[in-house]
């Protein structure tokens, strides 16, 4: 159940950002707008890039490095090795400073000829060098969208005085655009060329092209279907690069992808080439059902970041995003406010909700944020790629994250161990592990992984296997704490243990354990309870947890956040052949409640066929079935499930409710499954969505 505390807020467009115009009545790009409606985007679009202008000094330093050829002295344009383009790129970044001092008034350059002849004297070399680089991206998107500020401030008197330079620059901006692979690009990329084309349509005066952007932006804001098809899923997960399987990507191309359409409304708003309806709905949805739920203490879970985990923060930016597109006037528009208020610090977002299409659950008690990340034959974890992300091996084979405070992980990142992934199952050897380029071994080795929630709690499973070693795994979320089981841990390996990872955070402060007789600093002695950072963890009889403080092994010469690490592991012995685990976590629990804490939950089973949590208070009981079976439940006798499902059993007022999921989203044809509670029984249609029913 969602629940934002409301409070004002005051609306502040950063930068040179646009102030949008009011919707009245939303339409779909149409073949009727006209040049005048083409003349409002433009001016629009003058206004927004004029910002920025530098002083006279950055200019004449520019200038100075400017060769009587149009190069710069201090770039290197002869080297052609793989991804080099980025080199380049301050070529174009130069410009368009040098193109914002001639455009902005008043200015010592405000058009001078002086400078407009410097400008396109080194546009003429660019466009001369036709550079390209081994990564196709620079060609198609990077450099044209770093030209961008450049046509729009240039472009007018550009056609004035040399009419041959403005053609070749319009050729120049539309070469991806001409591309047929590259116009059907989804998600980030896709948003990107169409800026670019976008950009041109406008400044070439070409209202058709325009109208083709249009549509094409409206085609990027979809529900995607196909098991690899990028973009916004049909759960708002948003995920991108799923060549070897759906990866989610929300906080770098994702933002990428959202910045993109908003750059349209920005300059569309208002107009005939405005978005149709239904795509601002999903747009919207993307917000509220997604980025919401992933924000937690002004950052996204660390689930969203791909290969760029250890870039800087999008969330800023993406807080930026949310605020514009609020002040559209869009028909959410006053729920974005809520979710800004949420994200400014204002309030919670409680609750629990998967997203099956990138078999990944979060949890939001009161005062805390949990992530579970699976994965499956359909998706993959972290990629790497471009030199980033080289040790992201295990980070979607039950990643599992508790926040509280909101700083438990970003100080470790750089330097910890990425074989202790909080949540995972792992072999922990010395063998390197291989790079899941571009995703490819990032997959999970079994169809099986879903959760079902009821809006309020839920639970996720799945069947880990790989490297050897087999496990399932499952977490059971209630309200004030959840439970994490482990079965069937298997492996014929002898040369390294299977170790899980309770946690793997941030060292703050005292860490207190015991054995049954309340916590004392954290000694030698076995415990069975451990608390540390307002959260506790309770090990079940059979659960042998260790427990060590160690220093982040953080590259030579790194200068970003560092921090000591707590690390709290089970070690399930060499080629084990029946192991599991049993804990229990409370997020949000002061050191005195921990201690008192006691009886919450009763594990109903804990097998490689069935795991099974009931809690005491209310009775809710969760089973995943990895193949049918049943489980006896105080208060509802045999609960049972005739094929493989996730399940969640509860009273609601006289009668019982049941809500069911599929473990293998769209992997299987989804029979209707037959659940049987105590002498109840109902036969319900589901698919990878919760399906709810009453018996």
């Amino acid at each position: 159940m969602k629940r934002f505390t409301i409070i004002t807020v005051l609306m502040l467009l950063a930068g040179a950002v646009l102030l949008p115009v009011a919707v009245s009545a939303a339409k779909p790009a149409a073949a009727k707008s006209n040049m005048g409606q083409l003349r409002k985007v433009k001016q629009r679009m003058l206004r927004y890039y004029e910002g920025g202008k530098p002083s006279d000094a950055a200019v004449e330093e520019i200038l100075s490095r400017m060769e009587a050829d149009g190069s710069f002295s201090n770039i290197d344009y002869t080297d052609e090795a793989f991804n080099t383009g980025g080199k380049k790129t301050p070529h174009l970044i130069d410009l368009a400073k040098l193109a914002r001092a001639y455009a902005t008034n008043p200015g010592t350059h405000y058009k001078s000829r002086e400078l407009y002849d410097a400008i396109a004297r080194s546009l003429g070399y660019w466009f001369d060098l036709d550079l390209k680089d081994q990564n196709w991206w620079h060609r198609i998107i990077g450099w044209p969208k770093n030209l961008i500020p450049t046509l729009v401030l240039m472009g007018d008197d550009m056609k004035r005085y040399d009419k041959e330079l403005y053609a070749r620059f319009i050729d120049y901006m539309t070469y991806s655009w001409s591309i047929p692979k590259q116009r059907a690009q989804d998600g980030a990329n896709g948003t990107d060329i169409s800026q670019v084309t976008f950009t041109a349509a406008v400044f070439s005066d070409n209202p058709e092209l325009l109208g083709e952007v249009i549509d094409k932006v409206n085609s990027l804001i979809k529900i995607a279907e196909g098991d690899r098809e990028e973009g916004i899923q049909g759960d708002f997960s948003f995920t991108q690069h799923n060549g070897s399987g759906r990866q989610l990507y929300l906080a770098t191309y994702g933002r990428d992808y959202v910045s993109g359409i908003i750059f349209f409304m920005n300059f569309v708003n208002g107009t005939d080439f405005w978005l149709a309806p239904e795509k601002v709905d999903i747009f919207e949805r993307l917000f509220l059902d997604g980025l919401a739920w992933t924000w937690y203490d002004g950052e996204i879970d660390v689930n969203q970041y791909g290969r760029g985990l250890l870039r800087s923060s999008t969330a800023p930016s993406y807080l930026e995003l949310a605020q514009q597109l609020a002040a559209f006037g869009t028909p959410r528009s006053e729920e974005l406010k809520r979710m800004i208020a949420f994200m400014k610090g204002g309030g919670e977002l409680n609750g629990n909700r998967m997203y099956p299409r990138a078999d990944y659950m979060i949890h939001r008690p009161k005062g805390a944020m949990i992530s579970t990340r699976m994965t499956s034959t359909r998706t993959v974890g972290n990629e790497a790629g471009n030199s980033e992300g080289m040790l992201n091996y295990h980070t979607g084979d039950g990643a599992n994250y508790v926040k509280v405070h909101g700083d438990e992980y970003n100080p470790i990142y750089a330097g910890w161990n990425w074989k202790r992934i909080p949540g995972t199952t792992v072999m922990a050897d010395d063998r390197e592990m291989p790079a899941p380029m571009w995703g490819e071994k990032g997959q999970g080795g079994s169809d099986y992984a879903g959760g079902a929630s009821d809006g309020t709690d839920g639970l996720c499973a799945f069947v880990y296997d790989k490297d050897g070693l087999t496990a399932h795994k499952g977490w059971f979320y209630f309200d004030r704490y959840y439970v994490a089981l482990g079965a069937g841990i298997a492996s014929e390996r002898s040369d390294a243990p299977a170790v899980t990872t309770v946690n793997q955070t941030r060292l703050a402060g005292k860490v207190l354990a015991g054995n049954g007789d309340g916590l004392a600093e954290l000694g030698t002695a076995p415990f069975d309870r451990l608390w540390h950072y307002d959260t506790g963890y309770r090990f079940e009889s059979g659960t042998t947890a260790a427990a060590a403080a160690v220093r982040g092994d953080y590259p030579e010469g790194y200068k970003g956040k560092k921090s000591d690490i707590l690390l709290l592991t089970v070690d399930h012995g060499t080629a084990p052949q029946a192991a599991s685990y049993a804990y229990a976590v409370y997020p949000a629990v002061s050191q005195e409640a921990f201690a008192a804490a006691g009886g919450e939950y009763r594990i109903l089973s804990n097998t490689a066929a069935v795991q099974a949590v009931q809690d005491v208070a209310t009775g809710k009981t969760m089973v995943a079935f990895y193949e049918p079976g049943r489980v006896e439940a105080e208060g509802f006798g045999i609960v049972a499930a005739d094929q493989p499902c996730l399940l969640i059993v509860g009273k609601s007022d006289d009668a019982t409710k049941v809500y069911v999921a599929s473990p293998f989203c769209e992997n299987h044809a989804a029979d209707p499954v037959t659940v049987t509670v105590g002498e109840k029984q109902a036969t319900v249609a589901f698919d990878w969505q919760t399906t709810s029913a009453m018996l």
